[in-house]
């Protein structure tokens, strides 16, 4: 899974480069409608969606199900301390999943989808050839892995035995290239070539069945504009990233990040707009970042003393280091 990561991770910083260099915002409330003028990155771009999202056919569901095929395997284990750690995990591994699955449907909603926020995503053009390239590598390698995982499992065999004195592949008496197992050749298998298959079909069936059922009549109707009489009042009048994620943040934000609203509700009669803050504290941040982050300070101003030195005291400290190397390899082997 691991080694696997990297290729949809980097996938998406590519996109998000493209996007950045095609239109100049690194807001997604100013992006939309993306799909119709870089229809090349918006698809490498649902390919690293996909992908981080752990659905199939892709890599990054290879990952997620080896680790809960893993995890629902954890009733054998003798340790209970193991047991309860393990179910811990699965439920820690679900709910991430489940998050980054969210998170990647905003993404991709707001900035491709939809009406354009902003002249500059209205006006955006598609990137250079250099920069598709550079985002169909990793997209076709998420694709392949996806499809043919064992190539690649099989050559970390080696370093699994070391680790567990065992490898992916023992106790098969016959194992196709194609066909993926990690408990039992009967049940709990994964084929990536028939779920592109049968992903594929379902897909053509589903545009057929649409196409069929569809009226070839256009209708014309003046939209509700919720009281904006713009131009385009679509553009303002469609979901937000902050409206998307709203339900998430009211969820998770007053526990996790002790997110607090502050409402600028203007007196009657007052013709000012209304104003909606929000202001939190991630925990992780204050609690780890921070205090590294101080640390390294610290150490970094005492550490810069060491460039106004002497060349008698570079020596002296060049000489100690040698004497401490020695030290710690006629220890380390007796």
């Amino acid at each position: 899974m691991w080694s696997t990561i990297p290729l949809f991770k980097s996938l998406l910083f590519f996109a998000a480069g493209a996007m950045l260099t095609a239109t100049g915002s690194r807001d997604l409330n100013r992006l939309g409608g993306l799909i119709h003028r870089m229809p090349t990155t918006a698809v490498l771009a649902l390919i690293g969606a996909t992908a981080i999202s752990a659905l199939p056919p892709l890599n990054g569901f290879v990952g997620e199900w080896l680790l809960f095929q893993a995890i629902l395997n954890a009733p054998a284990l003798s340790e209970w301390s193991l047991k309860i750690e393990i179910a811990v995990v699965g439920a820690a591994l679900a709910l991430a999943t489940a998050l980054a699955a969210a998170c990647f449907v905003r993404l991709y909603g707001i900035a491709f989808l939809g009406r354009p926020r902003s002249r500059a995503a209205g006006e955006a053009v598609e990137v250079g050839r250099a920069m598709r390239l550079g985002m169909a590598v990793p997209a076709v390698l998420c694709v392949v892995l996806g499809v043919l995982p064992t190539p690649l499992i099989r050559l970390f065999e080696p370093a699994l035995r070391l680790l567990v004195e065992a490898g992916p592949f023992d106790g098969r008496a016959y194992q196709p290239w194609f066909w993926l197992a990690p408990t039992s050749a009967i049940g709990n298998s994964y084929n990536g070539l028939i779920m592109l298959v049968v992903i594929a079909l379902l897909s053509v069936v589903l545009v057929l069945g649409i196409h069929r059922k569809a009226s070839d009549r256009v209708r014309w109707s003046i939209p509700w504009g919720c009281g904006f009489d713009g131009p385009d009042p679509a553009a303002v009048t469609q979901y937000t990233a902050s409206s998307f994620g709203q339900p998430i943040r009211r969820a998770f934000g007053s526990t996790v990040f002790r997110a607090r609203d502050h409402v600028d509700m203007p007196a009657p009669g007052d013709t000012r707009p209304a104003r909606l803050s929000v202001t939190w504290t991630d925990p992780a941040w204050v609690v780890v970042v921070e205090p590294l982050s101080r640390a390294v300070g610290w150490l970094a101003e005492k550490a810069n003393r060491l460039q106004f030195l002497t060349i008698r005291r570079y020596l002296t400290l060049m000489f100690l280091a040698l004497v401490v190397l020695l030290v710690m390899v006629a220890v380390t082997q007796r």
